[in-house]
């Protein structure tokens, strides 16, 4: 009765312990945030050590930036083509591991067997042991695929197109890479024109303002012309800078497309020049057809699904094999009585013929057929793609030529304009209001110049992309 009492008062014990136990092991709060602020912590440190290292092996641009070298210095260090060149090297893999389908395979194996006690049988009173308590063996055994239906020879046939896939890939993602970095470039020089033409409205309107001031001094002009002098400078300066932060934006973003630091600090060797660009539908649609990566990648696509499908109908072919083995054990193989070393070896033969296998193959067949078909249909989609491409590219630049015409016509009017209104204003002909719309019209016909000049060099860029003869560069090896 003592031992039931103490064990029933063992187990209230227990239950009476156990939600303190519990509680103990649980964590509070205040410890969660603490874990996780260390972690945070940690993270930070990880990235300040990233950011160390990666500003210790970043290139630093100086000096004057040529647009060739800005291609260059992008084609060698942006990280998103380099993570895309490593496409070549995997199909290179796998077109090698590929020959596995045709090359024997060779392997070695190698057992040890422990018997508690050797086979034996008692003649007139002798034991006589059959084997050894300890057993060795080593094989080499060689396997050589002899046929399976064809499918041996499509798979090699596809990882080659595969490979050749990953080619055409890669040229797409050089195409990508150039036509960010020139536009980048592009976008830089126009953003530092548009700055330049505010710096110029900010001085023509600050020495406005210092004009109308005499002339209230003098009697000449009211507190209004002042007022609106000075409204006019304050727009002027914010134009200026918006288009200051612009342009800083526009070299990080170029210094991140070329993959160099941050640090980096360039003046661009190249000017926004406008050069005017003819071609026909007929000839762009030629080169578009033998150069764009993306109409490649397709048709090598269609002949690498035809190989799949090919692979899959071999399923209804037997498969048949070769092999050798060759087996040195201990005891001796053919004499289990001499617990020596000997071999053994054997060739042969193998087939395997499936008859049925619930369907599987069939519906691979099936499949295989309709991606085939998907391919041909992504094909025809590619081509009237690019022939879109190619159609709005031309367009472009017929409309940027003309406004480039129409602006540069402009331009010289709107100098013309603010140079009359100056005199007119010296000689009391003009009005403040005259002369404050003249600097206006000049600074938007300046900029609208510009603007005209970028988008004809973006049309043009945009026509070579669609053709896939943007560049002949190469990158690094």
């Amino acid at each position: 009765m003592i031992w039931v009492f103490n064990k029933h008062f063992a187990m209230r014990l227990a239950w009476l312990l156990l939600p303190a136990l519990v509680l103990t092991s649980c964590v509070s709060k205040e410890e969660f945030y603490s874990d996780v602020s260390l972690s945070r912590e940690s993270a930070y440190k990880q990235w300040e050590n990233r950011k160390l290292a990666e500003k210790q092996t970043q290139a630093v641009v100086t000096g004057k930036l040529s647009l060739e070298d800005c291609l260059k210095l992008t084609l060698t260090n942006n990280k998103a083509l380099l993570k895309t060149l490593e496409e070549r090297e995997a199909a290179r893999g796998q077109e090698l591991g590929s020959y596995s389908a045709i090359l024997p395979s060779v392997s070695l194996s190698a057992q040890y067997e422990r018997l508690d006690k050797p086979q034996s049988f008692t003649i007139m009173g002798n034991t006589i042991s059959l084997g050894d308590a300890d057993n060795y063996s080593v094989g080499l055994n060689v396997t050589q695929p002899i046929f399976a239906g064809g499918a041996n020879q499509a798979r090699i046939n596809a990882a080659r197109l595969g490979a050749l896939l990953a080619d055409q890939t890669v040229r797409g993602a050089i195409q990508d890479t150039v036509y960010a970095s020139q536009r980048g470039y592009y976008n830089v020089l126009l953003d530092q024109h548009l700055y330049t033409i505010s710096d110029d409205a900010v001085k023509s309107s600050r020495a406005h303002l210092d004009d109308v001031k005499q002339k209230r001094k003098a009697g000449v002009a009211s507190d209004f012309d002042v007022l609106r002098a000075e409204v006019e400078l304050s727009n002027f300066m914010a134009q200026l800078i918006q288009s200051r932060n612009a342009i800083n934006v526009a070299k990080a973003n170029l210094i991140k497309i070329m993959g160099v630091s941050q640090d980096s600090f360039f003046v661009l060797g190249n000017e926004l020049e406008y050069i005017p660009m003819s071609m026909t539908m007929e000839q762009a649609v030629a080169k578009a057809y033998r150069n764009r990566p993306d109409i490649f990648g397709k048709e090598l696509g269609i002949r690498q699904q035809k190989e799949l499908l090919a692979i899959a109908q071999s399923r209804y072919f037997p498969v048949i094999n070769g092999f050798y083995n060759n087996n040195w054990t201990n005891p001796d193989p053919h004499d289990p009585m001499v617990i020596d070393w000997g071999y053994a070896w054997n060739f042969g033969f193998t087939a395997a013929w499936p008859l049925f296998d619930g369907f599987a193959r069939e519906g691979a067949v099936i499949e295989q057929k309709a991606r085939v078909k998907q391919s041909q249909i992504d094909l025809v989609d590619t081509e009237e793609t690019a022939l879109f491409e190619l159609t709005k590219a031309i367009l472009s630049i017929e409309d940027a030529a003309e406004f480039v015409d129409s602006q540069k016509l402009n331009l010289s009017r709107a100098e013309e304009g603010l140079r009359l209104a100056e005199v007119g204003y010296k000689e009391g002909i003009n009005t403040q209001v005259e002369m404050i719309d003249a600097q206006a019209a000049l600074t938007t016909a300046k900029a609208n110049f510009y603007q005209a000049i970028y988008s004809h060099l973006v049309a043009k860029l945009d026509l070579q992309k669609a053709m896939g003869a943007l560049t002949s560069f190469e990158p690094a090896k």
